[in-house]
């Protein structure tokens, strides 16, 4: 720019001045939204994720766009930075948030089935070795559990095996374990009953006969006997 100055006499003189003008003004740079999805099946990660393409503008012109997109996304939350710089240098950033989720169940076979006896004079068994289940996950088995009892009683009890991934998806499977009662009862009859023959006949109703001893490991479920309702005159077992 030229200053020109001119005195009463008409002389003049001239000079120089330098104006520069400054961009200051940064870009703007809006993202898109937030995006969930899930990884790829059987896999615990994702590729080629359509973002969208962030709305920028700049008061001179944008000069570029560009982000830090990984080539795989894994399971989890991703934060892509996105960056605009205007032709005179001047950038602005914003963050555009991609979650990752694992959708997917494990898998989980249950140990086989159990059959097997209670333990000696018991009615339970402790100490059965179950086995181990066969889990497997896209990412991986954070826990696997059940809820057996400490001790299984005579009969069926189910065992409910439960399998959690990295992610917190679950999974069951049910094992059977079956507990007999082989130990046979034990019985000690009353001592021999003696008495006499009804008056006038050659035997005898209504003989008490007393009540046996008896025990189980479980429980007796009945006591009876065979005596006839007369039995007669030396009647022996």
């Amino acid at each position: 720019m030229h200053w020109v100055v001119l005195d009463t006499s008409g002389n003049s003189n001239t000079c120089s001045q330098a104006v520069t003008i400054l961009d200051t003004e940064l870009p703007t740079l809006i993202c898109t939204n937030s995006v969930i999805t899930n990884a790829d099946f059987g896999g615990c990660t994702i590729s080629n994720i359509d973002l969208g393409t962030p709305v920028t503008a700049d008061n001179c012109g944008v000069a570029s766009l560009g982000s830090n997109v990984p080539a795989l996304y894994f399971v989890g939350t991703t934060n892509v930075l996105w960056t605009a710089v205007d032709i005179h240098g001047n950038s602005n950033t914003c963050l555009q948030l991609v979650t990752i989720r694992d959708s997917e169940l494990p898998t989980i076979t249950c140990p086989a089935n159990i059959v097997t006896n209670a333990n000696p004079g018991a009615c339970s068994i402790t100490g059965i070795v179950l086995g181990e289940p066969v889990t497997s996950d896209n990412c991986g088995v954070a826990s696997v559990t059940n809820d057996a009892p400490a001790t299984f009683v005579v009969g069926t009890t189910i065992v409910t095996w439960t399998v959690v991934d990295l992610g917190g998806n679950t999974n069951t499977c049910t094992q059977s374990i079956e507990v007999l009662d082989v130990e046979p009862p034990s019985i000690t009859c009353p001592s021999t009953a003696i008495v006499s023959a009804d008056t006038g006949f050659c035997s005898a109703a209504g003989v008490a006969l007393r009540t046996p001893v008896t025990s189980d490991n479980c429980d007796v479920a009945s006591i009876t006997n065979d005596a006839p309702a007369t039995i007669p005159v030396e009647q022996t077992p």
